[in-house]
């Protein structure tokens, strides 16, 4: 210590001492302290933004009955909600890198999916329908989605869209909404048996057969052609890329938003449709605010 006291380095490279005498740093020594300091705040404040992610298992072509991760029938029949939210996954929701033949692969959570999906199977009743084998379904399902997959109503895989090629290869799908609202079971489905004898989980609750009604049914999807059937039921929520191209993506808080105004109007409606003919999607995530956009306009949500 030598009589003058304990010092301390500033940000500025200036030293204070206990005795209040100032020394400069050296700017060698400066500079490498600024780098050090600045290279641990970038640190932390990566830690705390990066998205969560998984690695999935390689693709594979069998598949058992393992719709064990929850009991979604069970979750049909005791819901009382009668709006039910259509998720895609892939551009949608997160982000799976292409597939590479016998390799795993990462998949990328959408920022905000957390809050997202604990805000929607609060107030409304919950799918997921993707164009995924089921077994990948399983596993982006348990990555990325826990616990929120697990009071899900349905979850519906690539046999249940209509297909216009090889159900194992490239082909083009479409997801009918119909296929919802009237009863379509896995053993309505062609490609039913694309996996052998299936006799498992059959994608519905059979009490619950005449339960949705199309106003009362939204598919959430980063695809236009796979909502084609019924476009003013879709949500055209823009894809999803990875953290690397889309790292401030808030297309989920944007979309919590619009529900939100739903719900604050609920008593105003008839029906959900009948809340997004008046209440354009397109615009609200461009002006951000429902009161920005006109309570009569009758826009579609494609």
């Amino acid at each position: 210590m030598n009589g003058e006291g304990s010092s301390s380095t500033e940000a500025n490279g200036v030293v204070k001492n206990s005795s209040n005498k100032t020394n400069h740093v050296p700017s060698h020594l400066r500079n490498r302290y600024n780098r050090h300091h600045g290279a641990q705040q970038r640190t932390q404040h990566k830690q705390l933004h990066q998205p969560s992610s998984v690695l999935l298992p390689a693709n594979r072509s069998e598949w058992e009955d393992e719709w064990v991760l929850a009991d979604y029938a069970q979750n049909e029949r005791a819901t009382a909600h009668k709006e039910l939210i259509v998720l895609d996954l892939n551009g949608t929701l997160l982000k799976r890198e292409k597939h590479r033949k016998d390799k795993t692969r990462m998949a990328y959570a959408r920022p905000h999916l957390p809050e997202f999906l604990a805000f929607a199977v609060e107030n409304f009743a919950v799918m997921v329908w993707s164009s995924a084998q089921p077994g990948n379904i399983n596993n982006m399902l348990e990555g990325l989605m826990s616990p929120y997959y697990k009071s899900f109503v349905r979850v519906w895989d690539r046999r249940f869209c209509q297909l216009d090629g090889r159900y194992f290869g490239k082909s083009s799908s479409l997801k009918d909404l119909r296929r919802i609202t009237d009863g379509f079971t896995l053993m309505d489905s062609s490609t039913r048996n694309a996996y052998g004898t299936y006799d498992g989980y059959l994608g519905i609750c059979p009490e619950k057969r005449d339960h949705w009604k199309m106003e009362n049914v939204i598919l959430v999807d980063d695809s236009k052609s796979k909502a084609a059937q019924q476009k003013g039921n879709h949500i055209f929520i823009s894809s999803y890329d990875g953290p690397k191209t889309n790292p401030d993506d808030d297309e989920l808080l944007k979309f919590t938003d619009y529900l939100k105004g739903y719900l604050a109007r609920k008593s105003e409606y008839s029906d959900l449709l009948s809340y997004l003919s008046k209440h354009s999607w397109p615009e609200f995530r461009t002006a951000g605010s429902a009161s920005s956009v006109s309570h009569d306009k009758g826009a579609t949500s494609s």
